[in-house]
């Protein structure tokens, strides 16, 4: 009998409709995917469609399928997961950014053979590639990222691209490529902290989940600390791990976390925006 990989981490992901899409019968225009490879390495991603862009929802869902297979391609040909350390931030930085822009080709291609414009398949990238020896992560637009170091302190992973106006920021698809400023618009850091948990969002989550705006007494005006809130992911990881460790199946844990992204507490619920989050902790000892 074959004996069971191991698995380092617990993953759980799910993307649910917000309540103006379910109220419109508007289509869920996030989309996320995560899977581990070998030696606690694994791939997480979200991305979230353009609310005005009429075939996002297919936009996203392209966006996850295709960024997992190029992701996955550069952690295997550069045989990170038998590594001892993790690349240095300038190479991770240009890797990220050529994946990203041949993710955009084939998004265009796929434009094409459809019969669509490209903008009408907008949505933003989140990427997190987790690993026992830290993280990289890059993205396109807004949404969340955090991680918590063995301390258990919460850090963000990136940070959300916002224009001047409410809910402004910019795609995958933006003409943003040709820009000798490319560099303003994608954002890659190498998370060189042995992790203990991390998670990925869209914005639909991130009013609940994160300090997003916070008043200045000195300068009068409102900021975005982008800080995880511990006392929301702390919990969340917590009863993760518990679940797992009480040999609930991957199915059931998903099931439940579904359920607490449609209606864990009365804000989640009646948010009006797509919800997606991923979540995922860490076991040093590994489970079956």
């Amino acid at each position: 009998m074959a004996k069971k990989k191991q698995k380092l981490w617990v993953v759980v992901g799910d993307s649910v409709m917000g309540l103006n899409h379910v109220k419109n019968n508007i289509p869920c225009q996030d989309s996320h995917l995560y899977e581990e490879m070998e030696n606690g390495w694994g791939i997480a991603i979200v991305a979230d469609g353009a609310g005005s862009a009429d075939y996002s929802h297919q936009g996203s869902q392209f966006v996850v399928k295709e960024g997992m297979s190029l992701f996955k391609k550069i952690v295997t040909e550069n045989k990170w997961t038998t590594s001892k350390k993790l690349p240095e931030q300038a190479k991770w930085h240009k890797l990220a950014k050529t994946n990203l822009k041949q993710l955009r080709n084939m998004l265009a291609k796929e434009a094409e053979q459809t019969k669509k414009e490209l903008g009408q398949l907008a949505s933003t990238i989140m990427v997190a590639i987790f690993s026992p020896l830290g993280i990289l992560c890059t993205h396109i637009g807004d949404g969340r990222g955090g991680y918590s170091n063995s301390e258990g302190e919460w850090k963000p992973l990136f940070t959300p691209w916002k224009g001047e106006y409410a809910n402004e920021t910019i795609f995958l698809t933006s003409d943003i490529w040709a820009d000798k400023e490319v560099d303003k618009f994608v954002e890659s850091k190498v998370i060189n902290e042995k992790p203990f948990a991390f998670t990925l969002m869209s914005d639909g989550l991130e009013m609940h989940s994160f300090e997003c705006s916070v008043w200045d007494e000195k300068e009068e005006k409102y900021y975005d600390p982008n800080r995880p809130y511990q006392k929301f992911f702390n919990p969340v990881v917590n009863g993760l791990v518990q679940m797992k460790q009480s040999r609930m199946t991957d199915d059931e844990i998903k099931g439940k976390w579904n359920k607490f992204l449609r209606e864990g507490n009365e804000k989640i619920k009646n948010e009006p925006d797509d919800k997606t989050m991923i979540i995922g902790a860490y076991f040093p000892n590994g489970t079956s």
